[in-house]
């Protein structure tokens, strides 16, 4: 186990452009004062990304035990079995966005600002894996999100976030806290464990979800017979899918 790492110097700089078209607020853009709002988010927001390093251990088929908390799923079982070593992370758009965003009545601009908070959390991701993809040797390195697939329900933050602790506080780093229900606060975050593997993998390959805008491969129904026998098949349902995108929009 290595200690915590913290990411918080990461730029945030919303382009007014892709956002409206992201959006398609068209002139709607120019009543909102979308320019301002970017402007004010980006003074505001501090994005920012922790974890650690760990070894992790398999524990039968469809559990891996890492700073001795077992995680239980059999495709992060299947795809963990060659892997040296593995990151636990935790990246968010951080609660000052957050709480900024939560400041406004208007039902339009509380829905701009929520994917202006989104693309916070995207910029999170983008440091967090060019710092990860440093430290983990292979020839690709994909991750995986607790509550993304039903083989790894959302419960399974709860493992996650108590290894994490192991290695450092991560509500104090990151201002990211667990609730009783397993949902993170700032509502934009993302949890996950990232690592080296010998062929691609999101994700989305196990999804059938058609409609979501943060697809970044085909479903493959096959996949499963292929590679994860006795795996749970099911469907992306958590609110933050590992894509970064929100799954419920």
């Amino acid at each position: 186990m290595d200690r915590l790492y913290l990411i918080d110097r990461i730029e945030f700089r919303p382009d007014t452009e892709t956002i409206s078209t992201r959006l398609r607020l068209g002139e709607l853009a120019g009543a909102l004062n979308l320019e301002g709002l970017l402007s004010q988010a980006a003074r505001i927001a501090m994005p920012r990304a922790a974890w650690a390093l760990f070894e992790p251990a398999p524990a039968g088929k469809r559990q891996v035990v890492i700073a001795g908390e077992r995680l239980t799923s059999r495709i992060l079982r299947v795809n963990l079995r060659n892997a040296g070593r593995v990151a636990l992370f935790v990246a968010t758009c951080g609660p000052e966005l957050e709480q900024w965003s939560e400041g406004f009545d208007d039902p339009l601009e509380r829905w701009v600002t929520d994917e202006i908070c989104e693309e916070a959390l995207r910029s999170a991701v983008v440091a967090l894996e060019a710092a990860l993809d440093n430290e983990i040797e292979g020839e690709y390195r994909v991750s995986m999100n607790p509550g993304s697939l039903e083989d790894w329900p959302l419960v399974e933050q709860g493992p996650l976030f108590r290894a994490l602790a192991l290695a450092g506080d991560v509500t104090r780093a990151t201002g990211v806290e667990l609730t009783e229900s397993f949902l993170m606060t700032p509502r934009k975050s993302l949890s996950g464990v990232r690592f080296a593997s010998p062929r691609q993998f999101t994700n989305c390959m196990l999804c059938p979800r058609d409609d979501c805008a943060g697809r970044r491969m085909a479903y493959d129904p096959k996949e499963f017979e292929r590679q994860y026998d006795g795996a749970v098949r099911g469907t992306l349902y958590a609110e933050t899918c590992g894509c970064g995108h929100d799954a419920a929009g």
